[in-house]
């Protein structure tokens, strides 16, 4: 059974836990944030006895199986972690314990009543194709946090300031959603800084947002590229010099943008819904969102001729040891001149 994060809390605050669950998603937050709701569960002093957690990277599945046969000790309730379940993907295994997923499968099938079975699988997909796979989410009760939406992440956002007496303006939240790449780990991580800033008036405006928030490099990849198609191009020439002043590596700033300009180019000529597109292509909604906003300013002629400047360039910058400020400053000089002709 499918569920979603405020399921899972009134499921846990009702105190009816399935027997057995499986967490995906690749945000560091929000697993730490389900961690510590099925931690909970056991009174602290009970811990020792009645909670283990196995790493699969370094304890075989079997251990954590027959743990999770084992009564309570003095409690009515035990709780057992399996973490990095890598087994349900499709990575193969080199010098990891060797896994027999059929120890699992036999536990599916019949749970202990009194243990609740955690599987964490901090993966952005699972192996569909694998019966363990499969059989988990049929039979577990499955939360996945690639189901996230923004509306989702506003809310907690939003609950998380009000539970301290603060408030938000909708475009100071929409610039911080939008700075982060929507990642809830890296918004919360910004919002400590906003809450001391605004600590006397608990108030955060997009002002403050603008001037504490730590770009993402996908988002000074996203300035970047706008201010290229509106043709800012002392904007983005300087703004390309401060990326490679501050640290950032010439060629995986290049190919970032290179992927940027391809997905403006596959949104372009796409009839698919964002939902479809996201699937389709393997990345995250919001960026679908995003670019769908973007690319309906700009003609495919000015979207494609950037993505073939850029190609070039990391082309010359791969094979030369030409300086890639110059390299840039040559592209977007050749851009400049393709545009207006």
């Amino acid at each position: 059974m499918a569920i979603n994060l405020k399921e899972l809390n009134q499921q846990i605050d009702a105190q009816q836990i399935a027997p057995i669950y499986l967490i995906q998603g690749t945000d560091h937050y929000l697993l730490d944030l389900v961690r510590k709701r099925f931690v909970d569960l056991i009174d602290e002093p009970d811990r020792a006895l009645n909670l283990a957690q196995f790493d699969m990277r370094e304890i075989d599945l079997a251990t954590a199986i027959d743990d999770a046969r084992s009564v309570p000790f003095f409690g009515d309730r035990r709780v057992v972690l399996i973490e990095n379940a890598y087994f349900l993907t499709g990575e193969v295994a080199k010098s990891k314990p060797e896994h027999h997923v059929e120890e699992l499968i036999d536990y599916i099938n019949q749970p202990e009543p009194q243990t609740v079975l955690v599987i964490m699988a901090p993966y952005e997909k699972l192996d569909g194709r694998k019966k363990v796979t499969k059989l988990l989410k049929e039979r577990a009760t499955y939360l996945s946090f690639g189901d996230f939406s923004e509306k989702d992440v506003r809310q907690m956002v939003q609950d998380n300031l009000s539970a301290e007496g603060y408030e938000i303006t909708s475009d100071a939240l929409q610039t911080l959603i939008q700075y982060t790449d929507m990642s809830v780990a890296a918004i919360m991580n910004e919002l400590d800084k906003l809450k001391l800033y605004a600590f006397n008036t608990k108030k955060i405006d997009k002002k403050a947002v603008d001037q504490l928030v730590t770009r993402t490099l996908s988002q000074n990849v996203f300035d970047l590229i706008d201010d290229l198609l509106n043709q800012k191009l002392r904007d983005a020439v300087e703004l390309y010099h401060e990326l490679i002043l501050a640290g950032e590596e010439p060629l995986r700033l290049l190919g970032a943008m290179v992927g940027q300009f391809r997905l403006l180019l596959q949104v372009k000529v796409s009839k698919q819904s964002e939902q479809g597109l996201a699937t389709a292509l393997k990345v995250h909604p919001y960026r679908v969102k995003l670019a769908k906003k973007t690319v309906r300013r700009y003609s495919y002629d000015a979207l494609a001729n950037a993505f073939l400047g850029l190609a070039e360039m990391e082309k010359a910058l791969k094979s030369t040891s030409k300086d890639p400020e110059m390299l840039f400053e040559l592209f977007v000089l050749r851009y400049q001149y393709e545009t207006k002709s």
